[in-house]
């Protein structure tokens, strides 16, 4: 009588931790449908604690934590369901754009690899690949994937700055402009398409123009402590504009901590 009531004790802790659990994970999931991430991670860490093989709670999981930013520890949740191999393509994805952010870009690519080798025409996986060969200098390769990003989606901003900056890097700046402005076109408020086609006009030694172009970046964001020392570098050589504007822009650069403008202050500027 004793063994068939502990028995009974137990399968109804066991129902009764289910049913918990249960109603933990519709709560995290309400969270993350909400946009209300912290929350999100917490719930879903009472229910990984009690079933630590929930892939779905682990996936939702990194996606939360992702979206906090916490790219580290996003990064090792879809690496888990990876090396589980549970909902790989979707935690390779995952697992890749954390690194993109991390700025490692030759493990995107190497990821990306793999999984366009099983999906050759996944448009995530091409352009978070051609957006990292665009960062390692690869910029045949990043035009290649981009050019199918965007013959699918040529609303796709991200993909038309890349390959814009990799058309500038490869030495085709009336291509690369072309591309940041139909990125503007699609958002007008994006300073850092204008602060890169104003280096294409910087190169091609149209200063005035790339004076001109680096002042709407700075004029969308009032930090881009870049973009002042280039417009201040395009000022002292266009002769529009006067040496002092030009240091004015290197200071504010300065105090802003960008290092090449303390140089310039201490070469240039009293």
């Amino acid at each position: 009588m004793r063994t068939r009531f502990l028995l009974f004790s137990l399968l109804t802790a066991v129902l009764l931790s289910a049913c918990d659990m249960s109603a933990t994970r519709e709560e995290a999931d309400q969270f993350l449908k909400e946009g209300d991430y912290e929350a999100a991670v917490a719930a879903y860490d009472r229910v990984i604690k009690l079933e630590p093989n929930d892939a779905f709670s682990i996936f939702n999981r990194a996606s939360a934590k992702e979206k906090l930013g916490l790219y580290e520890e996003a990064y090792d949740d879809y690496d888990i369901l990876v090396k589980r191999k549970e909902n790989v393509r979707l935690s390779m994805l995952g697992r890749s754009r954390c690194l993109f952010e991390m700025e490692k870009y030759e493990y995107v690519i190497l990821d990306m690899n793999s999984l366009l080798y099983m999906d050759p025409d996944n448009i995530e996986g091409l352009e978070l690949r051609g957006r990292s060969y665009t960062k390692t200098g690869d910029n045949v390769k990043a035009v290649l994937d981009l050019n199918k990003v965007l013959r699918v989606d040529d609303r796709n901003v991200q993909a038309l700055i890349s390959r814009g900056a990799a058309y500038a890097r490869g030495g085709l700046g009336p291509k690369a402009v072309d591309d940041f402005k139909a990125a503007l076109r699609i958002e007008p408020n994006l300073p850092v398409a204008y602060f890169n086609m104003g280096m294409v006009y910087f190169l091609y030694e149209n200063y005035t123009e790339a004076a001109e172009t680096f002042d709407k970046a700075i004029k969308l964001d009032p930090e881009y402590a870049e973009a002042y020392t280039r417009r201040g570098m395009s000022r002292f050589q266009s002769k529009w504009f006067s040496e002092e504007q030009g240091c004015a822009d290197f200071k504010k650069a300065s105090d802003l901590d960008d290092e090449i403008a303390t140089e310039y202050v201490k070469k240039y500027c009293k």
